[in-house]
C-alpha cells in the first residue's frame, strides 16, 4: 500500500516494515489472550487480586488480607508480593504540603471549586470520563505534531505493540526542554478533573505518546489496574488528541459506567468462560473530538484503542495520575532531564513528586 513519508517514519518504533492492502480487515494486537491456558490463568489472577483488594476499606486492613492470603493454602505464585508493593509505606517523595500548596494556587482545594462545571463532574461520576473540550490551539498542536514526529524515529521497535508507535515519559525527557508539552500534564482543567476524582493528594506517574498507523491501534478492552477496584479511584488518565479522533481512525473505545462494577475485563466471565477481551462490549462507545481535546477517565473504566482504517496518522498523548501514596509507573528521578528538571517551578514539582534532594548527578 502507498504511504506518505509522515508514516514511515513510524515503522520502525511501530515493529512493523509496511502497511497492510486492507485497513479495515480486523488486526488484533498479538497478545496471550489468545491461548486458553494463559487467559484463564489471567482471569484466575485478576479474580484473586480483585477479591483480596475490595475486601478491606483501609491500606492497613489490605496489608493484613493479603498476609493471611500468602499463608493459604495454594496461593497464586508471587500475587501476594505484588499487591503488597502497592501498600508500601513512603511511595510519595515530597511533603504532602508541597501538593497542597499546588492545589491551592490552581483554586482547586475545594472540592466544590468552578474550574469544571457540575455537568462534567457529574459525567466523571456517572460515566467514568469527560471532554474537557479543545485545550490546545492550532500553534500548539502543530509544534506538538512536529515534536513527536521528530522524536519517533529514534525509537526502538516496540514488537508488543505492532503497529502503535510509542514515545515513553515524554513531558520529562530531553523532548520537553522548552515546555511544550507542559500542559499536558500540568494544565488546571485536567488537574481540575484529577482532583475531583482523586482528592489533593495526587501525583503525575507516567506520560507516554501513542500513535496508531493505518491498520493498527486495535487493543483488547482493559483497565489501567491490575485488578478490580471497588469505590473511588486508585488511578485517573487523560488522552489529549493530537490529532481528531473519528470513527474510523483508532479512536478510543470505553464503556460507560463500567468503572463502578468493581470488576476488570480481564476478571469478567461471559457465558462461563473468560471474555474474549478483543471483541466488542455491550454499551461501549467510541471518543470523538477536536484536535487539542482532552478525555480525563477514571482510569478503571473499561477501555481500548480501536483499528485505525484511515491511510493517516492517530497520535493521542497520555498522562497518568494516582495517588500520592501509589507507586509510579516512570521513576521519575531516575529519567528527567536536567534541563527540565531545572526549568520547573515549584507547582511542576509537586505535581511530579519530585525534588532537588530525589535527583542525583546528571
Amino acid at each position: 500500500m502507498l504511504f506518505t513519508n509522515e508514516v514511515a517514519r513510524y515503522f520502525k518504533a511501530a515493529g512493523i516494515a509496511e502497511l497492510p492492502e486492507d485497513l479495515n480487515k480486523p488486526r488484533p494486537a498479538s497478545t496471550d489472550s489468545h491461548d486458553p491456558k494463559l487467559r484463564l490463568a489471567s482471569y484466575e489472577r485478576c479474580v484473586a487480586a480483585t477479591r483480596l483488594w475490595n475486601a478491606a476499606d483501609t491500606d492497613e486492613q489490605r496489608s493484613q488480607v493479603i498476609k493471611d492470603y500468602a499463608t493459604s493454602e495454594a496461593p497464586i505464585d508471587g500475587l501476594a508480593e505484588l499487591m503488597q508493593s502497592f501498600l508500601t509505606p513512603g511511595l510519595h517523595r515530597l511533603p504532602p504540603e508541597e501538593i497542597e500548596h499546588t492545589m491551592e494556587e490552581l483554586g482547586l482545594s475545594d472540592p466544590n471549586n468552578n474550574v469544571l462545571s457540575r455537568t462534567e463532574r457529574q459525567a466523571l461520576d456517572t460515566d467514568g470520563f469527560v471532554n474537557l473540550g479543545v485545550l490546545l490551539n492550532e500553534d500548539q498542536l502543530s509544534a506538538m505534531r512536529k515534536r513527536y514526529d521528530d522524536a519517533i524515529v529514534e525509537e526502538p521497535a516496540q514488537r508488543r505493540y505492532d503497529g502503535i508507535g510509542r514515545i515513553n515519559d515524554t513531558v520529562v525527557v530531553p523532548m520537553n526542554r522548552d515546555g511544550l508539552l507542559d500542559p499536558i500534564f500540568n494544565h488546571p482543567r485536567l488537574l481540575a478533573a484529577v482532583r475531583h476524582l482523586m482528592g489533593v493528594h495526587i501525583k503525575y506517574i507516567g506520560s507516554n505518546y501513542h500513535c496508531s498507523l493505518p491498520g493498527y491501534g486495535h487493543q483488547g478492552i482493559h483497565a489501567d489496574y491490575i485488578w478490580g477496584v471497588e469505590g473511588p479511584p486508585e488511578v485517573v488518565n487523560a488522552v489529549w488528541m493530537i490529532d481528531a479522533f473519528t470513527e474510523r481512525n483508532g479512536a478510543t473505545r470505553v464503556v460507560p459506567g463500567s468503572h463502578r462494577w468493581a470488576r476488570h475485563p480481564t476478571g469478567d466471565l461471559v457465558n462461563g468462560e473468560p471474555r474474549n477481551l478483543d471483541a466488542p462490549v455491550e454499551g461501549q462507545v467510541t471518543l470523538t473530538g477536536a484536535a487539542g481535546s482532552c478525555f480525563v477517565y477514571n482510569a478503571h473504566l473499561w477501555h481500548g484503542g480501536t483499528q485505525n482504517q484511515t491511510p493517516r496518522l492517530r497520535r493521542a498523548q497520555h498522562a497518568l495520575f494516582s495517588r500520592s501514596n501509589r507507586p509510579s509507573s516512570t521513576d521519575v528521578p531516575a529519567v528527567i532531564d536536567e534541563t527540565v528538571f531545572k526549568r520547573l517551578g515549584r507547582l511542576e514539582r509537586a505535581i511530579l513528586d519530585v525534588g532537588p534532594e530525589h535527583i542525583g548527578e546528571f
